[in-house]
């Protein structure tokens, strides 16, 4: 699913609009509600944060709402009802993003279980190594697709080894550090995302610390998609977050999607 909407997309000259939020953030019907919104307004997949204590690739947006999440007594299975929920209405792929010890909970095996018949289309699992392909395997047995993170300091060996994993999208994380910060060396991001295309078809996504047309103009023509996350969870934290939601995204979504 998630590779054939990258295709499609590639064989039309589109960028992609990949929306991040967290899950049961700011509370479970906020999150829903922000579901729909994010697929009313052109999502081409949606990335959903599992939320977890120590976020270690996350900026302060996203980190404390990642913890925000788990005061609230966060509940993977709510998560997971809640996606069921919206996938009766949409296609649009859904994208569980987190870290290794939420996926392995009771094992990996029944997570992907439980992921897979909620609706769930794949996982990017932020710390897990490449070298796992145990783990890697099992989620493709489970008809799920995983996301490959590559990071600008990632070595040549690191990136070839990652590809064994079969990954249906590469994500190129466009700066050093964490999510939300804007120091983006765009010669570095240039350079790396063409050497991807130079060994590998498989489509690129890009992410961290892109909040604002401009730098979506910056993008659009290097990558397949570009995926949007603290610009959004911030939004979601205020008073009628979905209608600040829809004015912050307009024109970051026609940006994307202007040919």
């Amino acid at each position: 699913m998630i590779k054939q909407v990258f295709d499609n997309l590639k064989s039309r000259n589109l960028t992609g609009f990949i929306p991040y939020i967290v899950g049961g953030y700011p509370d479970n019907k906020v999150f829903a509600e922000s579901l729909e919104q994010l697929d009313i307004l052109g999502a081409d997949m949606i990335e959903i944060g599992v939320p977890f204590s120590d976020p270690i690739a996350e900026g302060k947006v996203i980190e404390k709402a990642h913890h925000e999440s788990i005061k609230q007594n966060f509940k993977i299975s709510e998560l997971l009802s809640l996606i069921t929920k919206f996938k009766k209405k949409s296609n649009t792929p859904i994208i569980l993003m987190g870290y290794t010890n939420s996926f392995i909970q009771p094992s990996i095996g029944e997570f992907c279980k439980n992921a897979k018949s909620s609706g769930v289309d794949g996982f990017l699992i932020v710390d897990l190594p490449n070298t796992e392909s145990s783990i890697f395997s099992t989620i493709h047995q489970h008809n799920l697709e995983t996301i490959q993170l590559i990071a600008p300091t990632s070595s040549e060996e690191n990136i070839m080894y990652g590809l064994k994993n079969n990954p249906s999208i590469i994500y190129y994380i466009t700066q050093r550090g964490v999510t939300g910060l804007s120091n983006i060396d765009m010669n570095e991001v240039s350079e790396k995302i063409n050497f991807l295309r130079s060994i590998t078809d498989i489509p690129v996504i890009t992410g961290f610390g892109i909040k604002s047309e401009t730098q979506v103009n910056q993008f659009k023509n290097l990558t397949d998609g570009i995926v949007i996350g603290s610009g959004i969870v911030e939004k979601l934290s205020v008073t009628n977050p979905n209608k600040k939601l829809q004015v912050y995204l307009k024109p970051i979504i026609e940006a994307i999607k202007n040919e």
